[in-house]
């Protein structure tokens, strides 16, 4: 899932870097299309007609004069400016029409084009005059002549002012652009740098997350093999140890039989036949708590549910293990504040539980100590716990107790036998009930383990397991193996 929305995250990133540099470049064509039209536009259009205008104007004085001068001197070399002049009026005709579809408008070039044609005609009618004989009427007409010269100046350098106007206008207009251009690029740029760092942060803190935590998986898994590996190494040597005295045992025996003093030997015989029982014993508790601990992992291990007065079972239990506690000079105390209390459980499952949680407090007692064992009723629940006064757990110890592959002694020279399963089997069966199991310790002064099951009833019991709990004494011996008499 972390992969995946990862995934997803960087295509995002890439994906807006894109269209982000797109936009930039699309802005970038925009605005250098934009300023191309521009420039075109008073190229093409604004700066020929302007040049044309104060041409034309220079060439319409000068066939004014010219004529003038041909009128009073009757001389035809006076007329070369205006032949000249004729051929340049076609291009300045051109240069309006090219006016005509700007923001200059139709008008005033509409106007010029009148005054031109105007101007050319009256031309014309003035050399026709005086090729006529007519020189005093030609001579009447000069005034009309500069006249309308004056007019076409005056509209022309209306035209003039108006083309000075649009070439400023788009000079702005191309200033403006350039300044626009450069901001939003700035901004643009800017944005993307600032979204490749921010990008680039992201995948560098999610590469380092990935880093760190494949590196915790890797310490976890690191721990869990070490783990395993004590835990493999402890049960080898739980294995061992029995088997090895039952093999010495045996090894014994079969002198005895070799040198045929077994009758002699019979007391020595018994005590190691007592020996092997033992061990045997031990090796029993060590598999049947493997074997039930994996079926518990694997969801295979049902409880046998009957409704049993829980005080009466849990007295039983504390009862039946006084023999071994009297041996090792431990004194075991009972306490409940009610006498009956019928609840679902399992009677032989609670017989594990509290033999371990008592076994346990054995063997970290000294002779003289004493174990608590006291039931508490809580209406919808029920509370046993089993404390002593022995050595006590430290604090940083506490949360690990419990762990399937975890020991607090982990040495093989320790001073009392055991896996350290148990208490994860306890546990285990303990959830299988619905409940909790949880200790309370102080070093030096001794532990206590709480159990806390719910009170509930079971609605169909299962009659073919419906005994009354009590622990018989082989039971007894196989979960307190481990405890040195």
């Amino acid at each position: 899932m972390g992969r995946s929305r990862s995934r997803r995250t960087t295509v995002l990133g890439y994906f807006s870097i894109a269209c982000l540099s797109l936009i930039i470049i699309l802005f970038s064509i925009y605005s250098m299309n934009k300023v191309c039209r521009e420039s075109d536009f008073i190229i093409k259009k604004i700066i020929p007609a302007k040049i044309f205008s104060t041409e034309i104007l220079t060439s319409l004085i000068n066939q004014e004069s010219g004529i003038r001068a041909y009128i009073i001197s009757e001389n035809k070399e006076f007329l070369e400016p205006y032949y000249l002049g004729n051929k340049q009026v076609q291009g300045y005709y051109n240069s309006l029409d090219n006016l005509k579809d700007t923001a200059l408008g139709v008008d005033i070039t509409n106007q010029l084009s009148q005054q031109m044609k105007s101007i050319q005609k009256f031309y014309k009618q003035q050399i026709e005059l005086v090729n006529d004989g007519k020189l005093a009427q030609a001579k009447q007409n000069l005034n009309q002549g500069k006249k309308l010269v004056d007019n076409f100046k005056v509209t022309d350098n209306i035209l003039i002012s108006q083309i000075d106007l649009e070439v400023n206008s788009s000079r702005n207009k191309v200033a403006n652009t350039q300044v626009i251009q450069r901001c939003l690029l700035t901004i643009l740029g800017f944005v993307l740098i600032i979204g490749n760092i921010i990008f680039i942060k992201y995948i560098s803190n999610f590469m380092y997350e990935e880093v760190k935590k494949k590196n915790e998986v890797n310490k976890e898994l690191n721990k869990l093999l070490i783990s395993h590996e004590e835990f493999i190494a402890n049960i080898s040597h739980e294995l061992k140890t029995p088997l090895n005295v039952i093999f010495s045992a045996i090894q014994l025996f079969q002198m005895y039989c070799d040198n045929g003093s077994l009758d002699e030997r019979r007391e020595t015989i018994i005590k190691y036949l007592d020996s092997m029982k033992l061990n045997s014993y031990r090796l029993s508790k060590l598999i049947n708590n493997i074997v039930d601990s994996s079926k518990i992992q694997a969801g295979f291990f049902q409880l046998n549910l009957s409704n049993k007065n829980i005080v009466e079972v849990v007295e039983e239990i504390v009862m039946s293990v006084t023999n071994i506690t009297d041996i090792k000079g431990i004194h075991i105390i009972f306490d409940t504040d009610t006498e009956e209390k019928i609840v679902a459980c399992d009677p032989e499952m609670i017989q594990r539980i509290l033999l371990n949680l008592i076994s346990n407090a054995i063997k970290f007692s000294n002779e003289g100590d004493e174990i608590f064992v006291e039931f508490k009723d809580k209406d919808k629940y029920f509370q046993i716990s089993v404390k002593d006064n022995g050595i006590g757990i430290e604090k940083e110890n506490l949360n690990m107790i419990f762990d399937r592959f975890k020991q607090v002694d982990k040495s093989l020279s320790r001073n009392s036998e055991g896996t350290g399963i148990g208490l994860s089997l306890v546990k285990s069966i303990v959830e299988l009930h619905g409940g909790i199991i949880y200790a309370e310790s102080e070093f030096g002064k001794g532990s206590k383990f709480i159990v806390e099951l719910p009170a509930g009833k079971a609605i169909k019991e299962n009659m073919l397991y419906s005994s009354n709990g009590k622990s018989d004494n082989e039971n007894i011996r196989v979960e307190l193996s481990d405890v040195y008499l």
